[in-house]
Parts: structure tokens; sequence; C-alpha cells
């Protein structure tokens, strides 16, 4: 159990934390003995979601609370392995009941969970996971649709296309200005304008907005607000990040932990 102390950001208190992780822990639990019955096609498929939703709702919850990273970087697998059997699930199934495993243009929660996972694999230096993470939603109408996306995936992947469309204009226009900016100075002035942005942007569209405001010391859906694609596009085009790395979204660790590990890309 990681110090309070060492919380990442300041809303996340001791009791709330122990109390969500230990139920959401049970949750588990349960989803894994229910897996054990004779459950219907779309009875496993929706379990096996709860299941390797779970597994990322406790990474992130332990992240925001001061987990040490390399423990992080470790647990990836698990959620990776969780997910793929999510995913062999969706494929299961018949085909006028399948969709996408992740509906990246319905709920921007899921676009930004998709996202972030991709993130925290470049950044916790688990750069064997992202040809897996990617395939979770590889052939369906969500590969390649998405230029913040593309521009990530083009340093781990061969022959990603080129694009000039995205699924969410705000707040990740901003981030796009930055990557596409001219030089250095104004690489990093669009997305420090970003990292600034990026949490009031959410408000009216993210259902993880003003989470914390709800917490009770029984239990908090409250999982840290994180700009992780800020953090590794940062890392991936060694943008200098003085003007933002105080800001409470930017994971400024997690980019300090990439650029102390040589990297191969």
């Amino acid at each position: 159990m990681p110090n309070i102390s060492m919380r990442r950001q300041i809303y996340l208190d001791d009791l709330s934390y122990k109390n969500t992780l230990a139920q959401i822990e049970a949750e588990y639990l349960l989803y894994e003995q229910a897996l054990k019955e004779d459950l219907t096609k779309r009875g496993r498929k929706t379990t096996l979601e709860l299941l390797a939703g779970d597994k990322w709702r406790i990474f992130q919850l332990k992240y925001t609370a001061g987990e040490p990273l390399n423990d992080l970087a470790n647990s990836l697998d698990d959620i990776v392995a969780s997910t793929e059997r999510y995913v062999e699930a969706c494929d299961d199934m018949e085909n006028n009941e399948y969709s996408a495993p992740f509906v990246l243009n319905d709920m921007i929660d899921t676009y930004v969970d998709y996202l972030n996972l991709l993130c925290a694999a470049v950044l916790l230096r688990r750069e064997d996971l992202i040809p897996r993470i990617h395939a979770f939603n590889e052939g369906t109408d969500f590969d390649g649709s998405d230029a913040v996306l593309e521009e990530l995936l083009k340093f781990f992947l061969p022959n990603r296309p080129e694009l000039d469309e995205w699924l969410w204009n705000k707040p990740y226009r901003k981030l796009l200005d930055a990557i596409d900016s001219e030089t250095p100075e104004e690489m990093a002035g669009e997305m420090q304008l970003y990292v600034k942005n990026w949490y009031k942007d959410m408000k009216g569209v993210a259902h993880f907005w003003g989470k914390h405001e709800k917490t009770v010391p029984e239990y908090t859906s409250y999982l840290g607000y994180w700009a992780m694609c800020a953090a590794a596009f940062t890392y991936l085009y060694d943008i200098d990040d003085s003007s933002y790395r105080d800001e409470m979204v930017y994971p400024k660790d997690l980019v300090d932990y990439a650029r102390r590990i040589p990297r191969t890309q």
C-alpha cells in the first residue's frame, strides 16, 4: 500500500483510496467467479469487459495514490491480457451482435481510456505491449481513424496512415497544433496551452469530470485526472516541458521515468 503522502494529486485521501481499492478488488473476484458459471456469449463478454475495466481502474487509482512506477509498469501485462480476453469474447459474438471492443467516437471517456493505456505503455517503457493494445481495435472502423492515435502509433508500428482528421476536436485539436509546430519553442508553447486547458475542456463532455467533488470516505469514483498523451508526446518529441510540468494533470514523473531509459525507437 503506497504512502498517501506520495499521492500524485491532492484530491485522493487515504481512507477513500483504501476503501475504493478494496471494493474494486472484491468486485473483480465476483466477476472471476461468475466466469465459472454457464454464461451466454453476451454474459461472458459483459463479465470480461467488467474484469478488464476493473484492472484499468485499479491501475489509475494506484498511480494517483503514489504507487511506485516499476510496479505499475509490471502491472500492465495483466491489464493487456485481461483486455485481450474481452476482445476475444467480442470477436466470438454473432455478426448481428458484434460491436468494436472500444467504440471511440461515442463517449470521450472510452477514447481517453484507450489513448491513456497506450500512453502509459509508452511512458512506462513497455513498448512491447503497444502492438497488442493496438490490436484491440485492429480491423474495426476505429483503426486508422484518428490523427492523435496515429501520431502516437507511428513511432512503434510500421506503415501507419497520415491523417488530417480526428475523432474529438476538443481538447485534442490543441495537441495536434503542438505536434505540428515548426520550432521547439512553438511546440512547447502549444503543448503548454493544451495541458492548461485539458481538464477544463472536458467539462460537459467527459463523465469523469468533477468526480473528486463526490468523494466520500466509503468510496470515490475519482481515479485521477491525467493528460497522459501530453506526457507521451512530450517524451516522444523531446519537448521542453518546463513551462507546464507543474500543471496538476501533467504526469511529469512518467516523463522523467521514460527519459531515464535509453530509447530504442
